[in-house]
């Protein structure tokens, strides 16, 4: 059995990134970001060896600190534009990685399923589904939505923002997908996007 644990990072907004722990201890890290310490005091405490570091698309917020786990020599993989569902079978150990092609919130989106699990990033969060507002399609994403109610609906779904709740099955995220940000929130989210990349001049931006 795994055992996932749920970082609150902070990040660009209430971001999460995940470290999945194998029975012997061989791990893997899903969308470094925001507090690199929040992050290392993680891998500490469960005494964890990080073998691979995955990324669910390429914003920015989502990996922040991927030149600090490649320095130490860890495997990372980031996902490309790819048709969707298009599979990738990834190894960690005895730990088993899928990865899916859900292009839409970006052209590079991907889920990850690990056992009953799957790590969305921001193609589908609790309550809603990410922008297509920065690199994105709204067809695709359609299209992605639909392909995923294809899948296990009793799948515990763990999101990239603590956007209506931290965790859910992925039917109940489904069920929630057709909810949209106001236009507020909407004004907020483009006014960060701009306070962000201003500060990231010579970094990747949005």
């Amino acid at each position: 059995m795994t055992k996932i644990i749920q970082m609150q990072v902070g990040g660009f907004d209430n971001n999460y990134s995940y470290l999945i722990v194998g029975k012997t201890k061989d791990a893997v890290l899903i969308d470094p970001t925001g507090s690199k310490n929040v992050i290392e005091r993680s891998i500490r405490a469960t005494k964890s060896n990080v073998k691979l570091v995955l990324f669910t698309h390429s914003h920015p917020d989502h990996c922040e600190l991927a030149g600090h786990f490649a320095s130490k020599g860890i495997k990372t993989f980031f996902p490309s534009k790819e048709e969707l569902g298009k599979t990738i079978f990834l190894d960690c150990g005895e730990m088993k990685v899928e990865c899916l092609s859900t292009p839409g919130h970006t052209l590079d989106s991907v889920c990850y399923l690990i056992e009953k699990n799957i790590f969305t990033g921001d193609t589908l969060f609790v309550r809603g589904v990410g922008t297509t507002a920065y690199g994105g399609n709204d067809e695709l994403l359609e299209k992605t939505l639909a392909f995923l109610s294809e899948l296990n609906p009793s799948l515990k779904l763990w999101p990239g923002h603590n956007y209506g709740g931290e965790k859910s099955t992925l039917k109940e995220a489904l069920d929630n997908s057709h909810i949209k940000p106001n236009k507020k929130t909407h004004e907020i989210i483009s006014k960060m996007v701009e306070e962000y990349n201003s500060k990231h001049t010579t970094e990747k931006k949005f």
